[in-house]
């Protein structure tokens, strides 16, 4: 009877995870829909209750050979509250004389169906002439094995994959010692025979190992959550393990797929997390404080205002950063980088709501790549290798495109997906979905024997599968183990399977593909992100761009102010976020919030009224800038009904927490009073948010006033004439008398 009270059961699970590298845990931080993330260990291992747990650390080779022995080796684990004595482990293999085994696997629809089946289901018979022992195992004890087979007894004689395993049997006070085994490991071991009558050529494998991560920024442009950052580059965290594992080919082909906003990132953390930049300040005096209550979002530093920010270089987080972009950087000499849209773009939702997004950020080569100099193929690939068909035809570059092998239906590709495809000017390359589920368990499936023996068990079907020969790319789940990652590269030491870049087994005749055959489920379909998070970037890029203009000494340039705005933007419409699109589009908001803030300290102040003596006249405006930088701002005018139009004159230039008064012209069509509506604006004119509505009351002279003044002038004129003839007449009467 096996007993497992939930402290103890909780206990001996963390120390076989030390001690054997087992058991994956999915990261906190884990918002991207990942097929290899999800499945990392067996689905039915927490059913499996066996007693005794038995892994594989090394098998070698990694296939049967034609001559020499099979050494396969790992450690057993007590993980019962019972003592286990005289344990016996014995390898198996399904072939030879082997009652209700199952034949060796030779396609790919039985591979699938062989790493889903049962770990206690029948898979192989036991070599029985060979064997170890463990004399015996308390509970939570760990004790090492190792076997070699000859290969006499491997009766192997043809082509395909075959089932092998460890078993161990043992007894303790309530278990009986009999043959059922209390304890199994079960991987893949491929045969490929070669020589006269074997199987001729080889096949191509493309090794990809990404380096993506979730990219969050707090309101002042700052990077949250750095614990998190400092955990994921440590050798077993999401940036760090997939380092390690790349790093552990040493000399083998490894292709790196780079997201270029990471190393970015891990740049910007290395200098001590800086807020933006927003120019030199005129004096060291702080910076008001900002009108919004504090975010509910975490923050990871003190919230300094731009001129007390200081560099934290010291900080474990930055050391750490500094660490893995010294990594990095080795790894990436001379070997092929692939280079993600800036940001990790969602490619199925960024055509769809904002499809000029994608050629600024494909125009982002990423600061420290290019310090580097390090040359990249652009490539289009989500963490599941889903694309929305419907976007193919709005990606208008020549980026190729890694597609995962499950959007090629059997029913419009009867031969499976096409060796290389082709749409327009891209470069379709199918990705493997069953190399990244790893092994068939119940150990985990993505430990570094049980994926390299997936990943020769995929390569060696296409070996005996019939017709052009597929090439193998496997895109190296970010959750793989990174310890005993050397056993995964030594392995694939095969003299049929060639290690190679993704550019060499791409560069073969590509057939056609049409977008509307391609497969695209609807649950990918409504993971997308969603039209909000992009309308909150577009607002944030747009704010970047005015603040850059309104600030007369901020950095203008390919990587200033505005582009250091726009990259935050780029990084919130990332594949990560399609679990979380609301906190993400509320992040983008604060950050617009705070910059906006920013431009509404540039002020403008009028008079209550202003009255006109005639069409033409003039008054006065205030311009305020609270600002502890120089700004360019311009002054615009609207009036309501268009009959006042203001002359604003040119760009006014204020030096930092200054006033300034600036006489405008205006001109009225008619007489009446008129709405002005006067606000501050950047170069481009957009509003920085303040206004100010001026009444101006027009003084010119009616047509009715000059009416009267005509008939008074008649009159008086009138009165004139009359008076001469009067005179007249008064003279002639008196020269007569």
């Amino acid at each position: 009877m096996v007993l497992r009270p939930l402290l103890l059961r909780a206990a001996l699970g963390a120390a076989t995870a030390m001690v054997a590298g087992l058991l994956t845990t999915p990261p906190a931080n884990a918002a991207v829909p990942d097929p290899a993330r999800d499945n990392a260990v067996h689905p039915l291992s927490e059913a499996y209750d066996a007693p005794l747990l038995v892994t594989i650390d090394e098998l070698t080779p990694g296939e049967v050979p034609e001559r020499g022995p099979v050494v396969v080796s790992g450690t057993v684990i007590n993980r019962d509250v019972e003592t286990w004595t005289g344990i016996s482990l014995y390898p198996f293999i399904n072939a030879g004389d082997c009652p209700g085994c199952p034949v060796p696997l030779t396609t790919p629809a039985e591979l699938v169906e062989a790493a889903e089946t049962d770990p206690t289901d029948l898979v192989g018979n036991r070599i029985v002439e060979v064997s170890d022992s463990v004399d015996s195992l308390a509970p939570g004890e760990v004790a090492p094995y190792s076997i070699r087979v000859p290969r006499s007894l491997l009766p192997v004689t043809t082509p395909g994959v075959y089932w092998f395993g460890v078993h161990a049997l043992g007894a303790s006070e309530t278990t009986a010692d009999d043959q059922f085994a209390d304890g199994r490991a079960r991987t893949f071991l491929p045969y490929i025979p070669r020589g006269e009558g074997g199987v001729r050529g080889e096949v191509d494998a493309v090794i990809v190992v990404p380096l993506r991560y979730p990219i969050r920024h707090l309101q002042r442009g700052t990077l949250a959550r750095v614990d998190e950052w400092e955990e994921a580059f440590q050798p077993t965290g999401e940036l760090g393990g997939p380092l390690a594992f790349g790093a552990a080919a040493v000399g083998q082909p490894v292709t790196w797929l780079v997201d270029p906003a990471v190393p970015d990132a891990a740049r910007l953390l290395r200098r001590g997390n800086l807020p933006r930049d927003l120019g030199p300040s005129a004096s060291d005096e702080e910076e008001p404080a900002d009108d919004e209550s504090p975010s509910d979002e975490p923050s990871d530093q003190p919230d300094q205002t731009d001129e007390e920010a200081e560099p934290v270089s010291d900080a474990s987080w930055a050391l750490a950063a500094q660490r893995w972009l010294d990594a990095l950087e080795v790894q990436l000499r001379g070997a092929e980088v692939l280079s993600l849209p800036y940001g990790d773009l969602d490619m199925s939702a960024t055509p769809e709501w904002m499809p000029e997004l994608y050629a600024a950020a494909r125009d982002r080569e990423g600061d420290v790549l290019s310090s580097w100099g390090t040359p990249t193929r652009p490539v289009i690939a989500s963490p599941g290798g889903y694309l929305d068909p419907s976007a193919l035809a709005t990606i208008d570059d020549d980026s190729t495109l890694l597609l995962t092998d499950r959007m090629f239906p059997t029913t419009t590709f009867r031969r499976g997906p096409p060796v290389v495809g082709e749409y327009d000017d891209h470069a379709i390359a199918p990705t493997s979905y069953g190399a990244i589920r790893g092994g068939p368990g119940p150990d985990a499936r993505l430990a570094p024997i049980a994926f390299r023996q997936r990943v020769l068990a995929e390569a060696a079907l296409r070996m005996t599968a019939p017709g052009r020969r597929h090439p193998l790319v496997v895109v190296v789940p970010r959750t793989v183990e990174s310890e005993g990652a050397s056993s995964f590269w030594s392995g694939l030491n095969t003299d049929w399977l060639d290690l190679t870049s993704l550019d060499e087994a791409t560069d073969r005749p590509a057939s056609a593909v049409d977008p509307d055959a391609l497969s695209y489920p609807p649950d990918q379909e409504i993971a997308e992100l969603d039209s909000t998070v992009f309308y909150e970037v577009q607002r944030l890029i747009s704010a970047g761009r005015s603040l850059q203009s309104v600030l007369a000494d901020a950095d203008a340039g390919p990587h200033g102010l505005a582009a250091e705005v726009r990259d935050e933007a780029l990084t919130g419409a990332s594949y990560h976020f399609r679990t979380e699109p609301t906190d993400v589009a509320d992040r983008l908001a604060r950050s617009r919030r705070w910059i906006e803030r920013q431009l509404g300290r540039v002020g403008i102040d009028g008079p209550k009224g202003v009255t006109l003596s005639s069409d033409d006249g003039s008054f006065a405006v205030s311009v305020t800038n609270r600002l502890n930088r120089t700004v360019t701002v311009q002054i615009a005018a609207d009036s309501v009904d268009d009959e006042v139009s203001v002359d604003v004159g040119e760009p006014v230039v204020l030096d930092a927490n200054s006033r300034t008064t600036i006489v405008l012209d205006a001109h009225a069509d008619r007489a009446g009073v008129h709405n002005v509506t006067l606000a501050v604006t950047d170069l481009d004119g957009n509003r920085l948010g303040s206004t100010v509505e001026v009444p101006i009351r027009s003084g010119q002279v009616s047509e009715v006033i000059w009416v009267i003044l005509g008939i008074g002038g008649g009159i008086l004129f009138l009165a004139i004439v009359l008076r001469l003839v009067r005179r007249v007449r008064r003279h002639r009467r008196e020269v007569v008398a």
